[in-house]
């Protein structure tokens, strides 16, 4: 804990988080960094001394300061804490605890999205991912929602549909579903927990995450088309997928 501690209060600068950043990026020395730092060299080598201290970058023979192994994989898992910090807000009434460690550890590769506020925000960004798909669409979903409709959707696309929603959600007392048929292109599978709403093509991808109360919030969440965040959401649906049941004959209404 003492380490931690200490390799927090190390980078606990905007000084010197900007000189990790510059670093990793290019070998400067101590001149260099300072101008691109606009501070004294003074003020430089202290910033610089102190993340030697900890380990995280190095002085070459050169005279070039360069990031070590740990001072690499530092930068790396940093990202994942600058989302959840920048959406802090989004953070403290949403929760990703149900998320495997694996995806929590990765948040930070959505990092380059935009934050969609409104159920309006949201809906037009699902409409855009159907709309748009040229290769197919998954959808995953705690909500009702009008299968039958999507699926022919597909089907007029001739673009394939994946559908994940909670098998509690798809029966005879669940409206529209008791009498639904999907499309050929479409195909639903189900699952006891949703832990993540997710709509995505070949190019683009939106997700959303619970509320406090346990139920996906589509009031708000975030959409893009990085392909790092397109590959998180997409893993997200895989494991969602890989764990689902097909949908078997519906109960009758009778």
């Amino acid at each position: 804990m003492d380490e931690l501690v200490d390799l927090l209060f190390a980078v606990a600068s905007a000084d010197r988080l900007s000189l990790l950043f510059t670093i990793s990026k290019e070998k400067l020395r101590l001149t260099q960094l300072a101008s691109k730092l606009s501070a004294t060299t003074q003020e430089t080598s202290r910033h610089l001394s102190r993340l030697q201290d900890a380990r995280i970058i190095a002085r070459e023979s050169d005279g070039c300061f360069t990031l070590t192994p740990l001072g690499i994989s530092f930068l790396v898992l940093l990202p994942s804490m600058g989302f959840l910090i920048r959406h802090k807000e989004y953070f403290l009434s949403h929760n990703i605890s149900t998320l495997p460690s694996e995806f929590v550890e990765r948040i930070g590769e959505l990092g380059q999205s935009e934050f969609r506020q409104g159920i309006g925000e949201t809906l037009r960004h699902t409409v855009e991912v159907v709309r748009e798909a040229k290769e197919y669409v998954w959808l995953c979903s705690d909500n009702p929602m009008d299968l039958a409709t999507l699926g022919h959707k597909g089907a007029a696309q001739k673009v394939p549909f994946r559908i994940v929603v909670p098998g509690s959600r798809i029966g005879a007392n669940t409206p529209g579903t008791a009498s639904m048929e999907l499309a050929d292109s479409t195909e639903l599978r189900l699952v006891d927990r949703v832990i993540a709403g997710i709509a995505i093509n070949e190019s683009r991808a939106g997700i959303a995450f619970p509320s406090l109360t346990g139920e996906i919030d589509f009031n708000s969440g975030f959409g893009s088309v990085d392909p790092r965040f397109r590959k998180w959401c997409a893993d997200v649906f895989m494991f969602h997928w890989n764990k689902a049941s097909p949908l078997g004959p519906l109960p009758s209404t009778e």
